[in-house]
């Protein structure tokens, strides 16, 4: 998957067909064979260049298959084999290909967007189909979750003293039970919230400053990020996207090349460097699947 999010995301930023040719050579055009294809040993073996013009490849194509592959990974590790994990991996998916066009065009396609929305719907359908158990949290924590809140009960706690895991849907669940409602109504509340509140904040400060301050690419993938996360994870995510997006944005824009120039509207002053904030909305949006829920299920415990 890291292979073919590496060549559609090439063929989007570069205006080639998603779904026709065969791969090939960004440098000489040359067909690429089945030897020059196989993921992560191809480039290795050819110590990172084209086998037909010698051209240097860039290492961007072996970091994302590595990348790739231990998501899948750490998903499979967190959730287990089930609907969960099928619909993050094609989350990650769509997420590093929104990301790497964003990189090369500061744009983010609508097309990566509608991507996520499907997925999440047919999330939506499995569940309301019974194969996702809502609250969705990690499956390792669901059955110590749920262990511990029998130990709780057998013990003479009561509901309330039993411990739980904070997960999507957990928001809901006082007010419409545990189910596949609660991740329904958590998801739409997360997208709402979190990419109508930044929508709302960034035309705010345009109108103020006369400045763009975050590009509508953004918004939209916050939104479809939102729906996955409810309304607690997706705070979580924007508080992580945006300090990994200031780290990003200190080691890109260092480079003489690291940022596009945009001259302010008007006003006559110097342009300023721009920054791509997909890629640490994508970042924040994984370490959050992975990690959110314990984060949260801490934080809400020290309560």
């Amino acid at each position: 998957m890291g292979s073919f999010i590496n060549c559609l995301a090439w063929r989007v930023a570069n205006g080639e067909s998603v779904l026709k040719g065969r791969s090939h050579c960004t440098s000489c055009g040359h067909a690429l064979g089945v030897l020059d294809l196989v993921p992560i040993v191809s480039w290795l073996a050819l110590r990172g260049r084209c086998r037909h013009c010698g051209q240097r490849v860039s290492p961007r194509y072996v970091v994302v298959e590595t990348v790739m592959a231990a998501l899948f990974v750490a998903l499979l590790v967190v959730y287990g084999v089930g609907v969960p994990w099928l619909a993050y991996a094609a989350l990650a998916c769509i997420l590093m290909g929104a990301s790497l066009v964003d990189l090369d065009t500061f744009t983010i396609p609508n097309g990566f967007v509608l991507a996520a929305i499907v997925v999440w719907l047919l999330m939506m359908a499995a569940s309301a189909a019974g194969a996702v158990a809502w609250p969705l949290v990690p499956e390792g924590a669901r059955v110590a979750s749920s262990s511990a809140a029998v130990d709780v009960l057998m013990a003479g706690g009561t509901s309330g003293e039993a411990v739980s895991m904070f997960g999507v849907g957990s928001m809901f669940v006082p007010l419409v039970g545990a189910g596949w409602l609660a991740g329904l109504l958590d998801g739409l509340a997360g997208a709402v919230l979190v990419g109508g509140g930044i929508l709302l904040f960034s035309l705010a400060f345009d109108a103020v400053t006369g400045k763009m301050s975050l590009g509508g690419g953004d918004v939209k993938l916050l939104f479809a990020v939102g729906l996955f996360l409810g309304v607690a994870l997706s705070l979580l995510n924007l508080l992580v996207a945006c300090v990994l997006g200031l780290v990003f944005a200190a080691i890109r824009l260092r480079s003489p090349q690291g940022g596009a120039e945009v001259q302010d509207a008007g006003d006559g002053s110097p342009g300023a460097k721009a920054f791509p904030f997909g890629p640490a909305i994508a970042a924040a949006a994984m370490l959050t699947v992975l990690g959110g829920p314990f984060v949260l299920t801490w934080y809400v415990g020290l309560f």
